[in-house]
């Protein structure tokens, strides 16, 4: 039933951190982290939460109303320094019923859905915010609660056995789901944007035919469930294939690969930018024949899903006649990766030794230059291990550097993400990347280290 709880019996509540720290003894943060709001409607929380629980590949915390907004600010906007926020998250989960949010939380909400957050969306929260607009635009639809909304009210019957329709059998969200039935509750008289595109359907009289449907909002990308009212929902195995498949495909995960017999592991798949998160215009980006592209439309840069320290990272690309791009190391989330991180340059305008092709940009040139041929393909192999930096440009060495003796540097993060950036040099300029692999020594020197004392 929707049915809204007093902010006052909410108030004092706090944060719960309700989730597992790993599977035989795998780290928390290879995981997908996820941040699940709720608050404003009563609901089975230990069913609910063994939903979560049982999906390898998360890990999450609660947070509740009348705290959750505070969350969605940046780090610097932490009222401690033991409060998470959204930022350090990859998903944030929707299952709330809330109505009451400020200006500054709608401005910090919205922006991290433009910085690509990615946003599941459950059941009864499709009724929160009646009266902020962009709300509806965010998830794809609105119902309608009496007394809140200016249209007429919609409806809800609970306990209703749905036959559930597979629309888009190939959508990710949907992948190994067949038509199922569900005993859940049932919503009526929905207003949907005329964009949303069914993944799931219903021909139950007391529902509207959408079901769910994943969509972009921003750089994020957004999915919303329609069910999930009750431990009857959460028990399906569908509804729990559902969830899982959801939560992977808003954080961009693509499907784990398999290392190759030299360690290395493809960062993409050559169809999709599954794996990899978009930092600027949403057109910035895209896959054609088989490789990342950007056509200097200030899409910024493209980003890896999590972070790593050491790695060693092999791509080739190709750039056009005065082009101007590079590769990120280490960066932070910021618009700006170049400023927390380090950018190996990638050029074949006239430029100086310290912003040429391989340089790390503007603090070491490469010794020798390496060919910056236009229209051409190149390869790089970027070697990050503790303070130290090598890059080789098409099998040769050009820099090896340790930023620890290096002023410039030497703050520099030891963490962070990987990114690709934008052809940014003039309208018309290009740059393509393919062959995108990596090697995360990280996880994989404790392994080495064991094989050395004989364990398995």
């Amino acid at each position: 039933m929707l049915r809204s709880v007093s902010r006052v019996g909410l108030i004092g509540l706090v944060a719960m951190a309700v989730g597992p720290q790993g599977l035989h003894g795998e780290s928390p943060r290879e995981k997908i982290r996820v941040l699940i709001v709720t608050g404003g409607h009563d609901f089975e929380r230990e069913a609910f939460f063994e939903l979560f629980r049982l999906l390898p590949d998360v890990t999450f915390t609660e947070v509740r109303h009348p705290d959750a907004h505070k969350r969605f600010a940046p780090a610097a906007g932490a009222e401690a320094e033991s409060d998470q926020v959204a930022d350090d998250f990859d998903v944030i989960v929707l299952y709330d019923l809330w109505q009451d949010i400020s200006e500054q939380a709608k401005k910090d909400f919205v922006s991290l859905l433009r910085r690509g957050k990615g946003l599941l969306a459950l059941h009864h929260c499709i009724a929160s915010y009646q009266k902020w607009p962009e709300y509806e635009k965010i998830i794809g639809a609105k119902y309608h609660v009496p007394g809140l909304s200016d249209e007429p009210p919609s409806s809800f019957k609970h306990g209703c056995e749905m036959k559930i329709h597979v629309a888009e059998p190939d959508h990710p969200v949907v992948a190994g789901i067949k038509d199922f039935t569900i005993h859940d509750e049932a919503y009526l008289r929905m207003r949907f944007s005329p964009d949303v595109k069914p993944l799931l359907t219903t021909d139950h009289p007391d529902n509207d035919p959408a079901i769910a449907w994943a969509r972009r909002y921003g750089n994020a990308r957004v999915a919303y469930i329609q069910l999930g009212h009750d431990s009857k929902a959460y028990g399906n195995e569908s509804y729990r294939t559902l969830v899982g498949n959801a939560i992977r495909w808003v954080a961009c995960r693509s499907p784990e690969a398999k290392p190759d017999k030299d360690g290395f592991v493809s960062l993409f798949d050559g169809k999709t930018l599954d794996g990899w998160v978009l930092m600027g215009e949403p057109d910035g980006f895209f896959v054609k024949d088989g490789v990342i592209r950007s056509e200097g439309r200030q899409g910024r840069w493209l980003r890896l899903v999590r972070q790593y320290s050491d790695f060693v990272l092999k791509l080739e690309w190709r750039v056009a006649e005065n082009g101007n791009s590079g590769v990120f190391l280490r960066a932070g989330e910021g618009a700006q990766p170049w400023l927390g991180g380090i950018e190996v340059q990638i050029t074949n305008a006239p430029r100086d030794d310290l912003h040429c092709t391989g340089s790390l940009y503007g603090v070491v040139a490469p010794n020798p230059r390496p060919d910056e041929s236009a229209d051409k393909w190149h390869a790089f192999e970027i070697r990050c291990e503790g303070p130290r930096i090598a890059v080789a440009v098409d099998g040769v060495g050009v820099v090896n550097a340790d930023c620890s003796t290096i002023d410039a540097l030497k703050s520099k993060a030891r963490r962070g993400y990987i990114g690709l950036q934008d052809s940014h040099a003039r309208k018309g300029c290009w740059i393509e990347y393919r062959n995108i692999r990596l090697k995360d020594l990280a996880s994989t020197a404790p392994r080495v280290k064991d094989a050395e004392r004989g364990s398995e």
